[in-house]
Order: structure tokens, then sequence, then C-alpha cells
């Protein structure tokens, strides 16, 4: 090999060997990166939980991983909804969900400018032709109707339908963009399991304050008991009742001393034990599933084999704990068919 030729393979190698350095640097320090943002987190659920959970040794370690499985759930689950959807005057009769979500050009309208948060977004920005991305969420309602249908060339009268509808319209997190509003979402799911988190520990704390109260109240009825009894006996006989009376609010009180001595005192390691469990298993507090419907125009179930006109809709469906299933959607809504604050003063 000429001299050229070895400076010129040398040159390659070393180059080589300072991008692979190089990219290892970058790696190491994406991975610092997103370690330092876990651990944020970790410290944000701990504030929201029980700040005495920090006494634990090593605690951001044996939240770490569990903190991470969660937040990529969370990633997950709003990676599942549909792309969003634009909410207008124009397409209430060309898009088919927005047909199916909404009664009317009104209905939506009103929907829409109910709240108070699309209200200060869009009065924030001076441009007419502004539109938002929110998460619109709606509950789903089936019953049956007696209706018309056209079987062939004959229209029967009286026949058994299932009508779809869809209320109680809320939206939440405007945002100039679809992928803002996704991470509110993400955001207001994550926050869900601190909340669920929470709710346990708070219902620990309420029953161990309920043990010691009844605790109390037993100890003293007792003692009054034997008061009482011990004033009878030395008078001029005995009172079957009382001792009675006595016998079974010792054995209440010792049922109770027991369960007390089996039920874990309420340490900073116990609070943490609540923590992981609720976030190690997320799908038991959030929940989606997809749901396939033929609807006509009037939100009338259709057959998958009838002539009829009808349109497929995917939705999505998400449950939260032990609330009815919500349908949620990403939707678009434009400035300039927001009604004014004005028009529902009078409500």
């Amino acid at each position: 090999m000429g001299a050229d030729s070895m400076k010129h393979f040398l040159d390659n190698r070393f180059h080589g060997l300072r991008n692979a350095i190089q990219r290892s640097r970058q790696e190491k320090a994406l991975r610092r990166s997103r370690t330092a943002a876990v651990f944020n987190t970790v410290e944000s659920v701990v504030d929201g939980t029980d700040s005495k959970i920090r006494l634990v040794p090593g605690y951001k370690k044996k939240l770490q991983h569990t903190i991470q499985s969660a937040l990529e759930f969370s990633d997950d689950l709003v990676n599942q909804i549909p792309e969003a959807i634009e909410v207008s005057r124009s397409t209430f009769s060309s898009d088919p969900y927005v047909n199916a979500f909404f009664t009317n050009v009104t209905d939506l309208q009103s929907v829409f400018s109910h709240s108070s948060e699309i209200q200060d977004y869009m009065e924030a920005c001076h441009d007419n032709d502004t539109r938002c991305c929110v998460l619109l969420c709606m509950r789903r309602t089936e019953k049956t109707v007696m209706g018309i249908e056209l079987s062939g060339n004959i229209m029967k009268k009286d026949v058994r339908q299932i009508a779809v509808s869809f209320s109680d319209h809320r939206v939440y997190s405007p945002a100039p963009s679809e992928h803002e509003t996704r991470e509110g979402l993400k955001n207001c799911l994550f926050q869900g399991l601190v909340t669920n988190a929470l709710e346990r520990i708070v219902q620990l704390r309420l029953a161990s304050h309920q043990q010691q109260g009844k605790y109390q109240m037993l100890h003293a009825r007792l003692r009054q008991y034997r008061q009482k009894a011990s004033t009878v006996k030395q008078g001029t006989g005995t009172d079957s009742k009382l001792a009675h009376t006595l016998e079974e609010t010792s054995l209440e009180l010792g049922k109770l001393q027991e369960e007390m001595l089996n039920t874990p005192l309420l340490t900073p390691q116990v609070m943490l034990e609540q923590v992981i469990d609720v976030f190690s298993k997320p799908e038991e507090f959030i929940r989606i599933r997809k749901l396939s419907l033929t609807l006509n125009k009037m939100g009338i179930k259709i057959n998958g084999d009838s002539p009829q006109p009808a349109n497929k809709l995917s939705l999505t469906e998400v449950v939260i704990g032990n609330n009815p299933p919500r349908v949620v959607a990403l939707a678009t809504f434009p400035r300039n068919e927001l009604l004014s604050r004005k028009v529902f003063s009078a409500f």
C-alpha cells in the first residue's frame, strides 16, 4: 500500500471513529436529558400525592421506570385518536362525523361558543381566520325507536330501529395545533393517574382516622360500663343486661385491636407503594376502545348489507376509572364561526 493510500485509509478510519464518538456523546446527552425529564415528572407526582415519600431512600429510582412506562402508556393512548376533523358550517353536511355528532349548525356553534376556554383563546387572537384545535368529548346514547324503512319497493311502517345520538358535549385544551392539543391530552391522562393515586392515599388516611376514632369511642364506652358494673356489684345485686353489653363491647374492642395490628402503618413506604401500584397498572384506570357504527343521516343504525345510503364511523371511546365511556375526537373550529359571549348572556 502506497503512502497516499495509507494516508487516505487512516483519514477515513479516523473520521469514522470521530463520528462514532460524536454519536455516542449525543446519545448519552439525550439519555441524560430524558432521565432528567423523568425525574422532574417523578417530583411532580410526589408533590401531587404525598411529599413524605421523599423520606424513602432511593424513591426516585424506585419510581423512575414505573413513571416512564406510564408516560409511554399515555402517549400510546393519545396516538390512537384519529386526526382532527374540522367542525364548521361547511362540514356539517359533508363530514359524516360532524353530521353525526351534532343535530344542526346552531348546535355545533353553541357547543364551541359556550366554552369560556375557547372564548378566551379566540379573543387573544386578532386574526379572524384563526382556528383552534380542541379535544371534543361526548356521551353516546342508543335507544329503540319506531320508524319507516324501505324494503325493495315497499315502504314499511313501525319498524324497530336503533337511534344513536351524541350529547353532553365538552371541549377541552384549545391550542393552535393538533400536536399541542394531543400533548395537553397526554398531560390530562397522566394527571388522572396522579389523582387516582392521591385518592387511594386519602382513603387509607380516612380509614386509619376512622379506626382510631372507633377505638377511642369503644375504649371510653367500655370504661364507663366497667365503672357502672363496679357500682352495681357494690350495691344490691348484678345487672345481667349490663354484663352482656360489657362483654359485647369488650369483644368488639378486641376485634378492632386485632384488625389494627394487622393494618400496616401509614409510613412513607406505604404511600410510595400506593403510587407505584397505580402507575404500574395505568390500564386499570384509563382504557380506550374502538367502535364501528354505520349510520344514516338521521342517526339510525344501518345493517352492513342494507342498500340504504349510510356512513361508516370509526369512533374512539375513553373510559376513565368507573365513569361512563365518552366518545373523544380531535376537532378544529374556526374563529369566524364563534358566537359572541353576548349571545349567551341571557342564559
